[in-house]
């Protein structure tokens, strides 16, 4: 009953590693996923991308035993393309959807789980997942812009500041009160003080706010690190193919600010700047001058996508040309949509708005999108925390009738008059926004916006041609090593060979499956690793063998010396393994990027090749001399006989 139970163990390990392992070479099911818009392109143009796409399925896609339905020349009102064979990579998809992004939308590709994924993982992928070097894709690494990040600080802390230096020079106020006061004072002023570790702080929060923002996208095993020399983050994305839209959702910084609009008398004689400035814009259109205009000057730079730099230089000296004094209030453009809900949002006017932040995204909890039946458009309710809801009530307590302006990034959305004071903690912003504006926004409150502006420092890309090339590489590495091996071990060892033979292979299985559960993604160090696998693998049977044979050459029978052999050389394996598997475990706690990746195939492979070497075998052998007979073992040049 033991020896059975011996028996039964490893074999249902294997089976159990072979199943797992299953999805990687068993048939697949790929949804290619059509965009919505081809469908509505003219006809001609639809059979020139049709064209193309199938010239490059059958010269380059298509694998052996690859079928498409339906054909491409075929293809009507189909939402996807189905794609069936086996091997069907990440890196293949990615190349596909890459180079056809006309007709391909890549972030609806779906490939169909197996019958194992869905019994064993629930529909998570069993497939071994692919690093950047292995299937292309994108690394950036962006710079934290820290003088932008502390002006923006001291903005929020202008109405403090100024209520606590007023408090300090006030000759009423007892000494504890000004003290208090001085304290504050500098207290807020050691927030603007950027040491090292300030800025590793707040890179840091940066890092958890991208990686919320990427795990959003769908991709695979998206890694950020922080590059504490630089100040920068670096960000790898395999897989990702629409590098501008992922880079422009990396990269977002916008806040969602309340502003108060400026006063009245603002700019004296009872009329404000905005006024001013509108004023001027009047004239030119009574004097059919629209073009000459700031608010359409203003547009063009938006339409012509120069950049938010170009648009803040505009504003900037529009401050100046209208003399608005910087330290009190800052020029915006006020973003509206035209007389229809279809009509493009853009800047429609310009709207005078105090530097001093009311309300700035720390103080807002949670949002959502809702439609507004009464304006036809979207808004975005959201909860503040219990600061914010003091502030919002304070706010609108002390501000009746004026203007509290919305601000989302650098635009103008809203600007409800307040009608009386606001309590409970709860608000909405109403900007008659698309169902996807208003997603964005609820979003960037509720994840939060970054703390610091990021400008691209470097970018990479490694094409899917590379990626798959790599593969194939890896894949190559593996296998003539995998065959020396075994070839060496058939030479010197003949049956003894093929024991270690059969064990180097069922480790590889169990190992691989190990990975696959575990989501690892394998990259080329990571195929390092597997390879230096299967080398360990060897030499701990090559120094149980050695045992063996020095136990036959003293005279003892068979059974002994393999019995024997395997117990002399446990603790000499144990000891080698385990020195490495120590250095193996601290590279993956100390180390990052490419040496963990290696150093978790290693530590993995060591473990699985202790299990095989000594436990899967020793029972072979122990079934070959004392079931099946085997007296005479071979090992080296010489035959050896009990």
């Amino acid at each position: 009953m033991k020896s059975a139970t011996w028996i039964f163990l490893p074999l249902a390990i294997i089976l159990a590693a072979t199943i797992v392992l299953y999805p990687n070479f068993a048939q697949r099911e790929l949804e290619l996923a059509v965009r919505k818009e081809f469908a509505s392109i003219p006809e001609e143009q639809k059979k020139e991308i049709l064209s193309k796409f199938e010239k490059r399925w059958n010269a380059e896609y298509k694998q052996s035993d690859w079928v498409i339905s339906p054909s491409p020349s075929d293809l009507k009102d189909e939402s996807f393309l189905l794609v069936k064979g086996r091997f069907v990579t990440s890196a293949k998809i990615n190349q596909i959807s890459q180079e056809n992004p006309e007709l391909i939308l890549e972030a609806k590709n779906k490939l169909r789980p197996t019958l194992v994924e869905e019994w064993i993982a629930k529909g998570r992928p069993l497939t071994i997942k692919l690093g950047l070097d292995l299937q292309g894709g994108m690394r950036v690494a962006m710079k934290g812009d820290f003088e932008d990040y502390a002006s923006k600080l001291r903005e929020s802390y202008i109405k403090e500041i100024e209520n606590l230096k007023k408090t300090v020079a006030d000759p009423s106020n007892d000494e504890k009160e000004k003290k208090k006061a001085k304290d504050r004072l500098e207290e807020i002023e050691s927030y603007f003080e950027l040491s090292p570790s300030r800025k590793l702080l707040e890179l840091e929060k940066a890092k958890l706010i991208i990686d919320n923002r990427l795990t959003s996208q769908n991709l695979t095993e998206p890694q950020v690190r922080i590059q504490k020399d630089q100040d920068s983050i670096e960000v790898s994305l395999p897989g990702v193919t629409n590098s501008s839209q992922i880079l422009e959702i990396i990269q977002n910084t916008e806040t969602v600010e309340y502003r108060l609009e400026e006063p009245e008398n603002s700019a004296g004689n009872g009329t404000t700047y905005a006024a001013i400035i509108q004023q001027e814009e009047n004239k030119l259109l009574e004097a059919g001058k629209r073009e000459e205009t700031d608010i359409v000057k203003y547009q063009n730079l938006v339409k012509q996508k120069l950049g938010k730099a170009e648009q803040d230089r505009f504003l900037q000296a529009l401050e100046e040309k209208y003399k608005i004094p910087k330290e009190k209030y800052r020029i915006f453009a006020y973003w509206k949509r035209g007389n229809s809900q279809n009509s493009p949002q853009l800047p429609r006017n310009f709207i005078v708005l105090e530097k001093a932040i009311a309300l700035d995204g720390r103080d807002m909890r949670d949002a959502r999108p809702a439609f507004e039946n009464n304006s036809f458009g979207y808004i975005v309710s959201f909860t503040l925390t219990s600061s914010g809801a003091e502030k919002f009530f304070e706010i609108t307590s002390q501000n009746k009738g004026r203007n509290l302006a919305i601000v989302w990034g650098d635009k103008v959305v809203s600007a409800p008059t307040i009608r009386g004071a606001i309590a409970g903690g709860m608000a909405q912003i109403d900007g008659s926004f698309t169902k996807e504006e208003a997603v964005d926004l609820a979003n960037v409150i509720s994840e939060g916006a970054l703390p610091i502006p990021l400008r691209v420092l470097e970018m990479r890309f490694i094409g899917p041609t590379l990626g798959i090339e790599s593969i194939e590489v890896g894949i190559k590495a593996v296998g003539i090593g995998f065959i020396l091996v075994m070839l060496y071990m058939l030479l010197i060892y003949r049956l003894s060979g093929i024991v270690a033979n059969i064990a180097l292979f069922a480790n590889i299985i169990i190992l691989s499956a190990l990975l696959s559960l575990m989501g690892f993604t394998l990259t080329l160090p990571g195929f390092a690793g597997i390879i230096l696998t299967v080398g360990m693998a060897v030499d701990a049977n090559v120094i149980i063998y050695e045992r063996i044979k020095e136990e036959l050459m003293a005279g003892k029978s068979a059974s002994v010396a393999v019995a024997q052999g395997f117990d002399n050389a446990f603790w000499t394996i144990i000891d080698s393994n385990v020195t490495t598997l120590i250095s193996g475990i601290l590279m993956i706690r100390l180390g990052n990027g490419p040496i963990k990746g290696f150093a978790i195939t290693l530590c993995w492979g060591i473990v699985t090749s202790l299990f095989t070497s000594l436990f899967l075998s020793r029972l072979i052998m122990d079934l070959l001399v004392n079931k099946l007979g085997v007296q005479k073992l071979q090992i080296g040049f010489k035959k050896l006989e009990s």
